[in-house]
């Protein structure tokens, strides 16, 4: 009897809880050990290859802090904190309640300060354990990736240590080996088992939202193949948030031929500048998406300074957008550079009205504002000018 007067209690109380939470919405509650007091914790949508901004914020008080917040479908969110790396995403939809329990670690100081979500449980979101499910296929090949990696370990630590020497001798000596040829057929066959199995896990879900989700979530980018899934899905996935993120990336609106997208940004001063203001003039202007962090932006600066320093005068603009996070980061790489153009941080989500996946990203404008080009880098930047501008 005890047993099941337990039993009915437990039901009546989870049934007063779910009671207790809106419909229209849904709340997390956070109760995790480790996180100082007065940290401002922070929620973020994810899922997508946007820059998102934080839409949610709360305050950490004896380790415990909540957010309410409300979603047309299906969404997810990183729950983060200021001040530190480091995310723990959570899948939800309105009329849940979900908790957070458990330990987060740090690591690092100051901008490379880092949380350790690894160690806090989800619950009462049963559309986060579906997610869990569907991303299972994940962990089989993170533990193939290890043992490809233990397998080919020696080969791997003699090339690295000969390219940190710069000895390009043995490197080239290293690379006519068996063990080498190895490594490149392992290496072959699991990025194909990771397509496959990737390919696998979206088409089996082509008739619903869980179909684009999955694509975000799983690839950094997309290629033509991609078009291909995207038309068997079915128009319910097509249709989804996720399903019209996909769609816009594998079709983006700022592709060749097409006008550019408007934007505004503000100069030194903060005055408002429009697109169309900024090209005033100009026979041809380069939109160039990039950020401090970025390796390959800053080794493209030279050949981007060579193309302003021949065709400014004959009819050309650049506008160098950056996605930087952290004005100061930006304004030290200005310092540093010495860009002779016009600068602009991107604080108005710019780059994700040009489908930016990836920087450094180029878009060649004629006067007019249509598209001419994208992807124009090193010589063949300099060609396309020249034939534009002789």
């Amino acid at each position: 009897m005890k047993t099941v007067y337990g039993i009915i209690c437990a039901f009546a109380l989870l049934v007063m809880a779910n009671a207790c939470t809106p419909k229209d919405s849904f709340t997390i509650e956070g109760n995790i050990a480790g996180i100082p007091d007065g940290t401002v914790m922070t929620l973020t949508p994810g899922g997508t290859h946007q820059d998102e901004k934080t839409v949610a914020e709360a305050t950490v008080a004896g380790g415990k802090f909540s957010f309410d917040y409300a979603v047309e479908s299906p969404r997810m969110f990183y729950i983060g904190q200021q001040g530190a790396g480091g995310v723990l995403p959570v899948v939800v939809e309105n009329g849940t309640r979900v908790k957070l329990a458990g330990t987060v670690a740090y690591t690092g100081e100051g901008t490379q300060k880092w949380a350790d979500f690894s160690k806090v449980q989800v619950s009462g979101s049963p559309i986060h354990e579906e997610y869990l499910a569907k991303m299972s296929f994940k962990n089989e090949l993170d533990e193939l990736y290890r043992e490809t990696e233990q397998r080919h370990a020696d080969i791997s630590r003699q090339l690295g240590e000969a390219r940190g020497a710069g000895n390009q001798a043995l490197t080239d000596s290293l690379m006519q080996t068996e063990a080498y040829a190895a490594l490149e057929r392992d290496n072959a066959t699991f990025f194909a088992t990771v397509n496959n199995m990737t390919k696998t896990a979206i088409m089996n879900n082509k008739d619903s939202w869980w179909a684009p989700f999955l694509m975000l979530n799983t690839m950094g980018w997309f290629e033509d193949e991609q078009k291909e899934w995207f038309a068997a899905f079915s128009d319910e996935a097509k249709q989804s948030y996720y399903g019209k993120i996909v769609e816009a990336e594998l079709f983006p609106p700022a592709s060749e031929g097409k006008p550019a997208p408007a934007f505004t940004v503000k100069d030194a001063d903060g005055n408002t500048l429009t697109l169309q203001q900024l090209m005033a003039g100009k026979k041809y202007v380069l939109i160039d998406f990039w950020a401090s962090w970025c390796g390959p932006c800053r080794k493209e600066i030279p050949n981007l300074k060579a193309a302003y320093e021949t065709f400014a005068p004959r009819g050309l603009e650049i506008i160098s957008i950056s996605t930087d996070r952290d004005p100061a980061a930006w304004q030290k790489a200005l310092d540093e550079e010495q860009l002779p153009w016009l600068n602009f941080r991107d604080d108005s989500g710019i780059a994700n009205a040009y489908s930016v996946q990836a920087i450094p990203a180029i878009f060649l404008l004629d006067a007019d504002g249509t598209i001419l080009a994208t992807k124009l880098r090193g010589e063949a930047l300099q060609q396309k000018l020249a034939e534009l501008l002789p």
